[in-house]
């Protein structure tokens, strides 16, 4: 018995540290998750990433971890990335090392499209076509196959982000009805961070959610994973505590707040 509560003592303080120290570098943030898991009996929850910079900006995953900690989860998240800078579907599917992860046990399936490829819907044929051959071979390996789905480019950006500007406004209604359509054909479910990055867009303008014209800041990370961890847990975002160094509270407390609201009104 007092090993017992020895161990459990040793791992809140470890989880504590990593949830509570946001500014240790993330080598140390993981050797002291890899040393805290060695005492942690809880059963495990393994998820695998399949995207690009979208994905791997800010180690958005990682963020998903933290939160389940911070939240006393009763599973221990245990969470894989596949994420080479631009890379579309069409590169996922022709990769070896995707197949064999596929091939691998998990409880969920991440799989993201690229931007690009989400701009205008005469892009989207192949991407969709593709799309579903990787959800399928999720399913085929046993797990639950979600679809992340993404945001439109940002109209304030200085730069194009290599496509015309005029259709930026019309991007984020090309991705919804993308993977409407992918939702229809094949029962995937989506993780709809774009919808809510666009009502934060429109009520709270003042969180900078972009870092340029496609890539998330860490505001932008840290909303995605939130929509990912009530997904994954079917919890309630409110109960997070971590939040990642460089956002203060107030900010954070408002972007789990409207997490929280978009999936309560999602599930009405």
């Amino acid at each position: 018995m007092f090993q017992i509560i020895r161990i459990s003592i040793l791992t809140a303080i470890l989880i504590g540290l990593v949830v509570s120290v946001p500014s240790l570098n993330k080598p140390a943030m993981r050797a002291i998750q890899d040393v805290g898991d060695l005492f942690d009996a809880r059963p495990e929850r393994h998820i695998l990433f399949v995207g690009n910079s979208r994905t791997y900006f800010n180690d958005m995953p990682a963020m998903v971890r933290s939160m389940a900690d911070s939240a006393n989860a009763p599973e221990k998240y245990r969470i894989q990335m596949h994420a080479p800078a631009g890379s579309a579907l069409a590169d996922h599917w022709a990769n070896p090392q995707v197949h064999d992860l596929l091939a691998q046990q998990w409880h969920h399936v991440v799989i993201q499209a690229q931007s690009g490829e989400q701009y205008d819907r005469s892009l989207s044929a192949q991407m969709l076509g593709i799309a579903r051959k990787l959800i399928s071979e999720a399913r085929l390996g046993g797990a639950a196959p979600a679809m992340f789905v993404t945001w439109r480019y940002t109209t304030d950006c200085p730069e194009a982000a290599g496509s015309d500007t005029i259709g930026y406004r019309q991007m984020h209604a090309n991705i919804q009805a993308m993977h409407r359509q992918l939702n229809r054909e094949t029962g995937v479910d989506l993780v709809n961070v774009g919808l809510v990055w666009e009502v934060i867009l429109k009520y709270s303008a003042e969180i900078p959610l972009y870092l340029d014209c496609n890539h998330p800041s860490i505001y932008g990370s840290y909303l995605s994973a939130l929509a990912f961890y009530e997904y994954f847990s079917g919890g309630d975002v409110l109960a997070v505590t971590y939040v990642p160094d460089g956002i203060p509270q107030d900010q954070a407390k408002l972007l789990r707040e409207a997490v929280s609201r978009y999936s309560s009104a999602a599930a009405q």
